[in-house]
């Protein structure tokens, strides 16, 4: 271990020499709810503590009493931030502004411990030991480069020289919930701090399914960190971590929205293991640091659904995925007070991912789909033979590899007091390079009878090769910042995003039946060898790069000191190239496609009131109008000005905290009462625009009890057992959607110590 840090640090080599006794600390305190949040960054050449961008910080304190256990439960706590829930972990779509993706690449980059996560389907972890979770909304890709163009997700945990203690939680609740976390923090001596911590979660599912009779939405989920901190020199820090993640889950409970039932044959699940490594270095020089982080992930999973969600046997996929990652990233920046503040910083990834969907077409869908066309055929051609299907089930198989690697240079500067003291201008700029690849092996085959023809017939096909994209963006950013005092200041920002383009798989299903009945109509005369005058095969499975030009006026007023606070955004997003997601022709899967333009407007309030010690309220408020601008569908439907889908148009919340100490009391010392509704605005789910679910909202709230060492917990969530949608989708001609969890509840004791 130690001669491998040896090695990493031979990058730093050259700043070795200016080592120096004397350190200043480069963090910043916030006051959150009485709770103190060290604020650091590798890149930001702007003070963290008034960063001119639309940022949410979350304290551990906030986190516990908004009960905030992934990135899901945060929706509406931060103005325009709205992640489904789409009926497992595998995704975790987040729209941020009216701008995301419900498949492919995200419009929201993620990160934890500055390590990026790659795929969305690693997005919905479970959130323990937290030191803080940073949303930045609007654009940052000057900093954070591809698939940053609604915002960035910050997720920082504790670290062992920050933070000492062992705690033990152990809970349960309804739906059979059982929950167990615990974690130990320990200095080794003034410089090595190690930590180790687990966690454990089950609940036996909100939902049954009336073809089996069984829960269709039970979950376990389990995982731990380990993490090993080292202050090599007083001015070298090395910090190294490794993070499991295991999810074996009952999915996908959707409901026939007209009988309000679930009720299909073919069993829906899916199970994850992800295994994330990360080491990251810093040098703190004199008027200068330097960052490295150095991330690795591996991701397998599995999942299986029943795509036509009926008792009758039509579609079913199964698909496997295999992820491994690798990201570097190297920054240096500067540390001191003076007016000029500067970020240089390279960064280059690789990411190897391999699909394994297949997707069987079963008796039903054999006849409703590939037998009425050729019955079809039959009526339009009477002359041409009958043709009919034997196999009782259609294997759409294949294995698809998709390479993907990248690098990027980057730069911002940061003049202060320009001419005004508390004026400042921030310029950035990057270049970001990708290679995009897929290499496809797909095939599929079907035994069928022609007329009076003895025998059967065997159709086999395989479509087999490879397509690369390759990208080259610049993303400039520009902004102006004044400072009216410590803690109010405004700006005015522009910045360009863009969301790399890519390939789809799932349309293979679709590609892989043409195929198919082109090769059967081959064996009959005068049938086979039509013209195929459609979009290349290469057109058909690629989707561009959606492109984004963000501008925005906020700020943060310190109304009363240390008593009122509000911060505000007002923003147009420009939008080029939209990527969305619809189903392939057959329904047997989805992909991913371009459609035109689009605008996204609105604006964000948030006010945070603290009247008195032990009180804290806040409310947050944000409003989106996303559109499109120009698209039609290329099916003679014009879609202009219709909303973009999945993307709510306004998110509310508002809650609170009343904590009041004990006093002569041998039985308590605190008592905490946190209660919080969050409500979200109308969703549309289609690009017509002709299904939608109307405002809800949703009322938690948690009551704590301390004395000494020990804290009991009850607590509730959708205590109003509001009904709703999380999503809704139309799929051959039926609509399917999935149901918010009910009301529930539970308790919880921790032991600190």
């Amino acid at each position: 271990m130690k001669k491998s840090i040896l090695t990493l640090l031979i990058l730093f080599s050259f700043t070795v020499a200016h080592a120096n006794d004397h350190l200043r600390k480069d963090t910043l305190y916030t006051e959150l709810k009485n709770d103190i949040v060290i604020l650091s960054s590798a890149k930001e050449t702007n003070s963290l503590k008034s960063l001119p961008a639309a940022v949410s910080v979350f304290s551990p304190k906030n986190l516990e009493a908004l009960q905030v256990h992934s990135l899901k439960d945060l929706s509406s706590f931060v103005p325009n931030y709205f992640v489904a829930d789409y009926g497992s972990r595998m995704t975790a779509p987040v729209y941020i502004r009216g701008i995301g993706a419900r498949s492919g690449a995200q419009t929201v980059s993620m990160y934890v411990d500055n390590i990026a996560y790659f795929n969305t389907t690693s997005f919905d972890i479970e959130l323990f030991d937290i030191q803080r979770i940073e949303v930045l909304r609007g654009t940052q890709g000057t900093l954070y480069g591809r698939n940053a163009m609604g915002g960035i997700l910050n997720v920082y945990t504790l670290s062992p020289l920050s933070y000492e203690g062992t705690m033990l939680r152990v809970g349960g609740g309804s739906y059979g919930q059982l929950s167990a976390h615990v974690s130990n923090y320990k200095r080794l001596n003034n410089d090595m701090g190690i930590s180790v911590s687990g966690y454990y979660k089950q609940d036996n599912g909100f939902f049954k399914n009336l073809y089996t009779g069984n829960k269709v939405d039970d979950i376990k989920n389990g995982g731990g960190r380990a993490k090993f901190v080292w202050n090599i020199t007083p001015r070298l820090l090395a910090n190294y971590s490794l993070s499991l993640d295991f999810v074996d889950q009952g999915a996908f409970p959707y409901e026939d929205v007209d009988t309000r039932e679930i009720n299909y044959n073919s069993e829906g699940y899916y199970k994850r293991n992800l295994i994330t490594n990360g080491l990251s270095l810093k040098y703190s020089g004199i008027g200068y640091e330097v960052n490295s982080t150095t991330g690795y992930q591996f991701l397998k999973d599995e999942m299986n659904m029943d795509q036509d969600y009926t008792p009758l046997s039509i579609f079913q996929i199964n698909q496997r995925q295999n992820q491994n990652s690798w990201s570097q990233e190297i920054t240096i920046k500067s540390n001191n007070q003076s007016k000029y503040q500067w970020s240089n910083g390279v960064y280059g990834f690789h990411d190897n991912l391999r699909t394994t969907p297949p997707v069987y077409m079963m008796e039903d869908g054999i006849q409703m789909i590939l037998q009425s066309q050729m019955d079809a055929l039959k009526i339009q051609f009477p002359n041409m033979p009958a043709i009919t299907f034997t196999d009782s089930q259609i294997d759409l198989k294949g294995v698809y590899k998709s390479p993907t690697y990248g690098a990027a240079v980057f730069h911002q500067s940061t003049f202060n007091d320009l001419g005004v003291k508390g004026l400042s201008m921030t310029l950035g700029l990057r270049l970001d390079y990708e290679k995009t690849k897929l290499d496809y092996n797909a095939s599929t085959k079907a035994n069928f009878t022609v007329g009076n023809y003895p025998g059967s017939f065997l159709a086999d096909t395989a479509i087999i090769g490879n397509v690369s994209d390759d990208f080259l963006e610049l993303l400039p950013k520009a902004l102006l910042k004044y400072q009216i005092n410590p803690q109010s200041f405004i700006y005015a920002s522009a910045s360009r995003g863009y969301k790399t383009g890519g390939h789809n798989i799932q349309i293979f299903a679709d590609l892989l039946q043409e195929a198919l009945e082109a090769k059967m109509m081959s064996y009959i005369p005068g049938m086979g060898g039509r013209p195929n005058d459609g979009p290349s095969l290469e057109d058909r499975i690629s989707f561009k790069p959606e492109y984004s030009w963000n501008y925005e006026l906020g700020g943060q007023i310190d109304i009363i000191d240390n008593t009122l606070s509000t911060n505000f955004a007002a923003y147009y997003i420009d939008v080029q190239n939209v990527q969305i997601t619809k189903f392939i022709r057959s329904g047997g899967g989805r992909m991913v496609a371009n459609a035109g333009e689009a605008t996204s407007k609105g604006f964000e309030l948030g006010l945070k009131a603290r009247p008195c010690d032990g009180f804290y309220l806040y409310a947050n408020y944000g409003f989106s109008d996303a559109r499109f601008k120009d698209y039609e569908n290329g099916a003679g439907e014009d879609f202009s000005n219709n909303y973009i889908p999945f993307a709510p148009r306004s998110t509310f919340s508002v809650g609170g905290t009343i904590t009041r100490n004990v006093k002569n009391s041998s039985l308590l010392d605190r008592v905490t009462l946190d209660s919080n509704f969050a409500g979200i605005g109308r969703i549309y789910w289609n690009e017509a625009n002709d299904m939608s679910q109307g405002f809800y909202g949703t009322l938690d709230a948690r009551v704590a009890f301390e004395k000494n060492i020990l804290t009991l917990e009850f607590w509730g969530k959708n205590l109003l057992d509001r009904d709703y949608h999380t999503f809704l989708f139309e799929s051959m001609n039926n609509f399917f959607g999935q149901r918010g969890k009910p009301m529930r509840w539970g308790a919880s004791l921790k032991i600190k110590l």
